[in-house]
């Protein structure tokens, strides 16, 4: 899609599925410094999404187990259509990201 890993990103890993009813599909997840979860969230490039209606200026909706984020047709990506990006805190200092990129 584009997007760069931040900085002390750790246990990546990456899944695409093709094919299928839903089209083309790809997940992963990985761990990051959970202080660095909302500016990188914030400085994903793409058309944003607000689910209900909620979150603020850069589209990052905070949750109490974290943060969640959607972008319509990232630039540069040639599969995806749509992201959705959920932050979980893991515990003070770590959070666990886990995106999915959807071809609809």
């Amino acid at each position: 899609m584009g997007w760069v890993l931040p900085d002390h990103a750790s246990d990546q890993r990456c899944t695409d599925l093709s094919g299928g009813l839903a089209g083309h599909t790809q997940s992963g997840t990985f761990r990051m410094p959970r202080a660095d979860a909302r500016p990188w969230l914030a400085s994903l490039p793409g058309e944003r999404s607000k689910p209900d209606g909620a979150g603020s200026e850069s589209s990052v909706v905070e949750r109490k187990e974290g943060l969640a984020l959607d972008v319509l047709r990232p630039p540069g990506s040639l599969q995806a259509d749509e992201v959705k990006v959920d932050v979980r805190w893991e515990d003070e200092d770590t959070a666990v990201v886990t995106f999915e990129a959807f071809d609809h």
